[in-house]
């Protein structure tokens, strides 16, 4: 079986005139705005055109919750910049989509939530104000699963949110919006937000990269909060020099890659064998994961298993979301205005989606008077960490290499299950989710490289070499998710 093609490719009877954006990166569209073939203007229109013509309609990708009734005069702003000589950014005239829990001026910012479809915040998230200085502009906000309490992108808010590749399953999430957007061509990356596997699981759904960074790297404040010590803010993009791209100015100036690319030789991963499934549903991924693999240790990867507990159990036992979800959340509202204070208040007038409402009841009733519980989980995460570290000094390795999620998206409604995004975030350190092709059924498979505290730029230049190595094989995925065949 052929791999799925992607829902929303080029607009119909489209030639690259008339649709100037699809599947392009960022060095590409700022090409065509230096010779002067394209403008800013043109840009945010074009990408306008793809969310008309794609996101309510076709096949109703539902990725985007709201747009900046502004972007059209930012556009106009950026482009007499560029004519006039103005210094400009990295991301000069680039239109780029957030996820709707990070605050921007001029847009809600509700984290999918009916409970907080009024609220607006008075200023930018850090990471918000971080893009526009580099002469971003932020095109919208995208959906998200309800308050980022699930992977499926389904909130009372927005409704369902469907997979780029397969309308019928889910994206991921709770950064599935982003995902989707980004693999549809929306705008030109996006960015999420990823407590235990938010950017990285629908990333690997719909075949794009992102990237979670090292714990307390990248500034939370604007963000409505999931869990203060698992909560980052991340980029997703098409392919690996845009990724880069955005890390450095969602970073600062000390996160460059390297400038001299490593050999494939150079390279040393362990394969973590516990985080590959062995369940009847999750064979094929790890079968596919393992060839990739393969194939790369015969171009001269070093592969290796490398043996840690790192089961889902334990990996829960070490999750303090639960600890500290609801006393976030309370700190987040109390000055918003909102007909909401709380979860409880939330929860009383029954604002969330049905599929939601469960875990937050569980979440509004767990309680820890004395924070003993919530030390006794950090420990056990201090622990799995140790043991990270220590496996990668052992065996001289560059990173561990373990699938993104162990099986297929869902249909929607169903509940997702086999998400590996916890071992980054309990451990605090970096993971970037690769594409890696889809299976001989069409299963999507993303392949999480994780490095130790800090090694972003290396873990960015492994994705530049790897990626291009992950294209060999007959089920292979595409640079990019927006070059699939048309649908």
């Amino acid at each position: 079986m052929k791999r799925p093609e992607l829902l929303a490719g080029p607009l119909p009877s489209s030639s690259p005139d008339l649709d100037p954006v699809f599947g392009l990166s960022i060095g590409a569209l700022q090409a065509a705005m230096a010779a002067g073939r394209l403008s800013a203007v043109d840009l945010v229109r074009a990408y306008l055109a793809r969310i008309a013509a794609y996101d309510q309609h076709g096949p109703v990708l539902n990725a985007v919750l709201a747009l900046n009734p502004r972007a059209q005069d930012e556009a106009q702003v950026s482009d007499a910049q560029r004519r006039h000589g103005a210094p400009l950014g990295p991301l000069h005239g680039i239109p780029i989509l957030v996820k709707d829990n990070i605050d921007a001026v001029g847009m809600p910012a509700t984290a999918g939530s009916r409970a907080l479809a009024q609220r607006r915040p008075a200023h930018d998230a850090d990471v918000v104000r971080r893009l526009r200085d580099a002469g971003a502009i932020v095109l919208g906000k995208t959906t998200m699963h309800e308050l980022a309490c699930g992977i499926t992108n389904v909130s009372s808010l927005s409704g369902r949110t469907r997979n780029a590749y397969d309308a019928a399953r889910v994206p991921g999430g709770s950064s599935g919006g982003s995902a989707v957007a980004v693999a549809a061509s929306f705008a030109a990356a996006a960015i999420g937000s990823d407590t235990s596997g938010s950017i990285r699981i629908p990333a690997a759904f719909n075949q794009v990269l992102g990237l979670r960074p090292t714990a307390g790297r990248c500034s939370t404040t604007g963000v409505v909060p999931l869990s203060p010590t698992l909560d980052t803010v991340g980029p997703m993009a098409r392919c690996a020099d845009d990724l880069a791209l955005l890390w450095s100015v969602m970073a600062g100036p000390d996160s460059a890659t390297p400038t001299t690319p490593r050999a494939c030789a150079d390279w040393r991963i362990g394969t973590l064998d516990a985080l590959f499934g062995v369940d009847p549903g999750e064979r094929e991924v790890s079968a596919h994961a393992r060839t990739v693999l393969a194939r790369w240790q015969t171009e001269g990867v070093r592969i290796q298993p490398v043996t840690l507990a790192a089961d889902d159990a334990r990996l829960m036992a070490a999750n303090v979301t639960g600890y500290e979800f609801r006393d976030a959340l309370a700190a987040c509202l109390h000055d918003a205005g909102l007909p909401v204070r709380s979860l409880a208040d939330i929860l009383d007038g029954a604002y969330p989606h049905p599929e939601v409402m469960n875990l937050l009841r569980e979440r509004e009733a767990l309680r820890d008077a004395d924070g003993s519980a919530r030390q006794a989980v950090l420990g056990r995460a201090a622990a799995i960490r140790a043991e990270v570290l220590e496996a990668l000094v052992a065996g001289s390795l560059d990173m561990l290499a373990y699938p993104s999620v162990r099986g297929a998206p869902v249909l929607l409604g169903e509940p997702q299950r086999g998400g590996n995004g916890l071992l980054a975030a309990v451990t605090g350190l970096p993971a970037l989710s690769l594409p890696i092709g889809f299976t001989e059924s069409g299963i999507p498979v993303g392949l999480d490289l994780l490095g130790p505290a800090g090694s972003e730029p290396m873990l960015l230049g492994a994705a530049r070499c790897l990626a291009q190595r992950a294209l060999a094989g007959a089920v292979a995925v595409p640079q990019s998710a927006a070059h699939a065949n048309k649908a």
